[in-house]
């Protein structure tokens, strides 16, 4: 049995539904468990269907209810440990470290990332915390060498602010609200990335290269499309913004129009 079976069973049996479109998996279930009865487009279901399927379930060694959620190693009967865990992932955190102190630096060569549990990201030796947009700047944070002037020899974490796939925002968003370090902003230079820029808490600096050379290659790789993407929805909050540095940020990237992404920046 799938997991979408168990699932349409549980919520039939919760709902004691009359009727249910037939779909696949309602017909499946009605010609080949006997859970249902077929009319046209629909599946018909009488109070001993709903018995039928909690039986069902029963003998295939699953719960009426969905457990909650957990870890893949706490998964117990018929399912796959895959079903109802929480991603693996999701409490991780994605780092690198600058200018980081013994023996943290032992563990981390350069041009690598470190994934660990944001509480323990936290308790890491640092003095300031730089958050990155992107996972693949944060591998090259080294070759950013304007960021020196940001981060000032100081241990640094950085942490990736994660994204739809391996590492999600939330641990991020967890570990930078429950710091109280003071941040550095490295941010795409367009007007989402500004924007995000301007809500990162505690921050000291926003971490862009000097405008003569971003102002160069901006308008030389003509990523217009980073500007006009997020121009609309990023404009009232960047207009309200009083702080000076996001303020004069936003008034360069208006002045030529275009954005660039944190990989284009120059080295």
């Amino acid at each position: 049995m799938t997991n979408s079976e168990v699932t349409f069973l549980r919520n039939l049996i919760a709902s004691a539904a009359s009727e249910r479109q037939g779909g696949p998996i309602a017909r499946r279930l009605a010609e080949v468990e006997g859970v249902g009865r077929i009319d046209r487009s629909r599946v018909l279901y009488a109070p001993h269907d709903h018995e039928r399927a909690s039986n069902l379930l029963r003998t295939r060694g699953y719960p009426l209810e969905a457990p909650v959620a957990g870890t893949r190693s706490s998964a117990q009967g018929a399912a796959s440990e895959k079903s109802n865990a929480v991603p693996v992932a999701q409490h991780l955190v994605a780092v690198a470290l600058l200018n980081a102190m013994e023996p943290a630096q032992a563990i981390h060569p350069e041009g690598c990332f470190l994934a660990m549990p944001w509480r323990q990201a936290l308790a890491m030796p640092y003095e300031v915390l730089l958050v990155c947009e992107n996972l693949e700047p944060l591998l090259q944070l080294h070759e950013y060498t304007w960021l020196s002037e940001h981060v000032k020899e100081r241990p640094c974490l950085a942490v990736y602010r994660g994204g739809p796939r391996l590492f999600g925002t939330d641990a991020a968003a967890k570990l930078i609200a429950q710091d109280r370090r003071p941040t550095l902003a490295f941010f795409d230079f367009d007007p989402k990335g500004l924007s995000m820029a301007a809500s990162v808490p505690r921050r000291e600096a926003l971490c862009l290269p000097a405008w003569p050379a971003l102002r160069a290659v901006t308008i030389t790789q003509r990523r217009t499309v980073l500007y006009t993407n997020s121009f609309q929805q990023s404009r009232v909050h960047l207009d309200a913004v009083q702080d000076p540095e996001i303020a004069l940020a936003w008034a360069r990237m208006r002045s030529v129009a275009t954005g660039l992404n944190q990989e284009g920046f120059p080295r």
